[in-house]
This record gives structure tokens, C-alpha cells and sequence, in this order.
């Protein structure tokens, strides 16, 4: 793995040379991971919004080389912190797979450096309940809302379709999909797969999804949902999104890989 694992508590290095975390003295539940790149507009405020988190867990930043404040927020909150020191540029599985290999959680909890989760205590016990309920169940996911601030009828009405997509392919046919904007996985499960596939740039959290759904029950909650900036459709527009996503979805099920060479950064 090419990164620097830094905890500004206890430090000490394998015979790599690269430096790992030692884990904290109660195992946490839940380990979240957030995948970050020049997040200092949003990552703040997300990390604010689990700070009430009661629940025994961990959090975990994965950076994949930011230049601005986003290292100086994130040390505020977390003294687990991988970095990217490669040149060429961090793919999603990679940032998340260096997060997961440092994680102790039961679960794993992938979010985007720009989501909130509601109520964050209330909704992890309902979604350990979900896996208590079920024990096929092996990853879960959840609806997508805009942030209250910036939501809008065009928001509400194209996130239809896209939320219940994913109800339909996980909890009717039972073949996994999933955003990545919130997954939470059995970690067990997670490390049988292998983690994400690396050498795509986008698409990965799906083809995840897909490779759970052979092992076990993946389930997109009706109950749960985040709010999420949903920057690039502000950016892009919903009918241009729909489209990039339509094209990769179908590129990464059929040939393997993704549509695109690199995935556009919206900041």
C-alpha cells in the first residue's frame, strides 16, 4: 500500500517502513471511512455532525494528496489519517481500501466527505437492527437527499428514480447496487471479497455491491437516509449526471472497467 499512516498518539513502524496506527484500547463497532481530496468546504461539518456518535467507533480519513486545509480539519477530529504519496492519481478503491485496511470496526462505514448523516446515534442503531433482524444480511445502503439548505423540487424529483433504483436492485431482484455516498459492511464479509476493485476510477461501489450480493442479502434501507450536497449535479446538471453514470454503470457490468480514464473533480 502505497501511503503514510499517521496517529499522532502512539506511532510505530512495521519492517516496511510505513507507519501504522496501533488500535484504540476498546474495539470500535463501526469504522468510518471518508475518502478525501481538497474537501475543506464540506469535510468540517461532516466531521461536526458525528461528534455526538456514542456509539463505540472510529474515524478514518483517507487523503488522496489534498493541498488545501483538508489535512489541518481532519486532525482536529481524527488522529487516524492515511495519505497518498504516489504521483500518479488515487483511485476511490484505493483510498478506501487503505482506510479498511487500518480499520477495527465489526462494520465499515464508507462515506463522502460531503454527507451528514441525520441523527447519526438513532440511525446506527437502526441499522445494526437491520443486521441483527437478518443475518443474511451482509452490506447495507441507504437513500440519497440533498442538504436541507440547497434542496429544491428539481433535486427531490431526479432523486426518485435514483433511490429507488437501488431499492428495486437490492431488495427485489437481489443482484447489489449501491452509491457511495453511504455503504456500511460487514467487515468479515468485506475483507472475503478482497475490497474494491482499484483499477477502476468510478463505478467501484457498485461493482461492490454486486460482488456482496453473492455472498449474502445487501439491503438499501426505506427507513435511513443521508443528505448530501450533490455538488456535481449542481454543477453539471441532473440529465448530463444521469448520463455519465448510465455510461459507466454499463461499462464497468459488461466490460470490467470504467467508461472514463479519470473521474472529473468537482469541488
Amino acid at each position: 500500500m502505497n501511503a503514510e499512516i499517521f496517529n499522532e498518539r502512539s506511532d510505530y513502524k512495521n519492517p516496511s517502513g510505513v507507519v501504522y496506527s496501533q488500535a484504540p484500547a476498546s474495539t470500535p463497532v463501526i469504522s468510518i471511512i471518508i475518502p478525501t481530496l481538497r474537501e475543506e468546504e464540506f469535510l468540517e461539518r461532516t466531521l461536526q455532525n458525528l461528534q455526538g456518535l456514542a456509539l463505540p467507533h472510529e474515524i478514518i480519513i483517507t487523503d488522496g494528496g489534498s493541498t488545501d486545509e483538508t489535512l489541518d480539519i481532519a486532525r482536529r477530529y481524527t488522529d487516524e489519517i492515511v495519505v497518498w504519496d504516489r504521483p500518479k492519481r488515487q483511485t476511490f478503491g484505493e483510498a478506501k481500501n487503505a482506510g479498511a485496511a487500518l480499520a477495527d470496526g465489526e462494520f465499515l462505514v464508507f462515506i463522502d466527505a460531503d454527507v451528514l448523516i441525520p441523527e447519526p446515534e438513532t440511525f446506527f442503531e437502526e441499522a445494526l437492527a437491520e443486521f441483527n433482524k437478518n443475518k443474511e444480511l451482509v452490506a447495507l445502503t441507504v437513500p440519497l437527499k440533498p442538504l436541507a439548505e440547497n434542496r429544491s423540487w428539481i433535486d427531490a424529483f431526479f432523486c426518485i428514480p435514483l433511490n429507488w433504483f437501488y431499492i428495486v436492485s437490492n431488495n427485489v431482484f437481489r443482484s447489489g447496487n449501491s452509491s457511495g455516498e453511504f455503504q456500511m459492511i460487514e467487515a468479515d464479509v468485506f475483507r472475503e471479497t478482497g475490497g474494491f476493485s482499484e483499477h477502476l476510477v468510478a463505478g467501484e461501489d457498485n461493482e461492490m455491491f454486486r460482488r456482496l450480493a453473492a455472498l449474502g442479502r445487501t439491503l438499501s434501507s426505506q427507513k435511513l437516509y443521508v443528505r448530501h450536497s450533490l455538488r456535481r449535479v449542481h454543477k453539471l446538471g441532473w440529465l448530463r449526471v444521469y448520463g455519465i453514470w448510465i455510461k459507466n454503470g454499463l461499462s464497468v457490468a459488461f466490460r470490467g472497467k470504467a467508461a472514463y480514464k479519470e473521474w472529473l473533480v468537482v469541488r
